[in-house]
């Protein structure tokens, strides 16, 4: 990146995007971004993040926080290993939940996620080494609405 300086990079791109990835064994870590439009519109209105997993082929609510949406990221701890979740930022009214963002599911890993030393990849501090990491998710889109439970 030659030429380019931190404060060159702006620390947002004002998209609507929300991501959810494995962080580790039953921990998945989302981030999201919104654009001013966004923060605007759920401004007055109680926000919340909800993790849902899969089950029998539909996502049922897992847990949901309300954390101050200017930090942009959330762990999840303790959710099961083997298991498929995705994340919904939104908010309520009158006891409903309209999801305006919707992450990829991702799987959780029932083993643990490891570091190899391998001969081929990037040389560290001598020696060669390749991340094995798990599932990593892209933006989605979400529609429908959700009753509170």
């Amino acid at each position: 990146m030659d030429g380019v300086l931190p404060e060159d990079i702006p620390p947002g791109y004002g998209e609507n995007t929300l991501v959810l990835m494995v962080q580790k064994v039953a921990v998945l870590f989302a981030y999201w971004e919104m654009s001013q439009a966004a923060r605007e519109f759920l401004k007055e209105r109680q926000t919340a993040l909800r993790l849902c997993s899969l089950a029998e082929g539909r996502y049922l609510h897992y847990v949901t926080v309300s954390p101050t949406f200017l930090t942009g990221n959330w762990y999840f701890e303790r959710v099961t290993p083997g298991k498929k979740y995705r994340c919904e930022l939104g908010w309520w009214d009158n006891g409903d939940f309209y999801p305006l963002m919707c992450s990829q599911p991702v799987d959780v890993p029932t083993g643990a996620i490891t570091l190899r030393v391998t001969g081929r990849g990037k040389r560290r501090r001598g020696k060669r080494v390749t991340a094995s990491v798990g599932a990593v998710s892209t933006v989605g889109v979400s529609s429908g609405v959700t009753r509170r439970p």
